[in-house]
């Protein structure tokens, strides 16, 4: 696929394009960028890769760049990463990588910070339907007493002495 864009790199564009805001163009006005001719997309490779990412994008704006790139054009090289040429790595794009152990002990913590929500939820829906028994054996035990006893009516009046 040819790029229209001459000698002007990339990050060029992606920072004339982002001076304004100081945000950084989405991935469909770069890929329009560094292959246009007289302002149009001319290759039919490039027109349909040009939809697909403004699909992507129009779906989920919030995914980053090499995402889209990723599902655009599948999973992108060390060293070039598609639309970007070769001044953008991948790694540049989806920045730091933890390491394996650092992951291992991420997934520990939150299994056993797991297991223990799910002990403590567990103890917290027995105590409950302890409770719920509870009531239910009082409600019994107020309604026989209320049918035990005749109907008394108050009385507003009061036999206080005032000496």
């Amino acid at each position: 696929m040819l790029h229209h864009i001459g000698s002007k790199p990339v990050r060029e564009i992606i920072y004339q394009k982002g001076k304004k805001d100081g945000n950084p163009p989405d991935l469909a006005t770069i890929f329009f960028k560094t292959r246009k001719k007289d302002n149009k997309l001319v290759e039919p490779e490039a027109i349909e890769k040009h939809a697909q990412i403004k699909e992507i994008i129009q779906a989920d704006p919030s995914l980053p760049s090499i995402e889209i790139v990723e599902k655009c054009c599948g999973p992108q090289t060390r060293s070039h990463v598609f639309g970007f040429r070769g001044g953008v790595k991948a790694k540049d794009l989806k920045g730091g990588t933890s390491s394996k152990a650092e992951l291992l002990s991420a997934l520990r913590s939150t299994r056993e910070e797991n297991k223990s929500l799910n002990e403590e939820n567990k103890s917290l829906n027995e105590r409950l339907s302890t409770l719920e028994d509870e009531m239910k054996e009082m409600r019994k035990i107020r309604e026989y007493f209320a049918s035990q006893q005749s109907y008394v009516p108050l009385t507003t009046t009061s036999t206080v002495s005032t000496e």
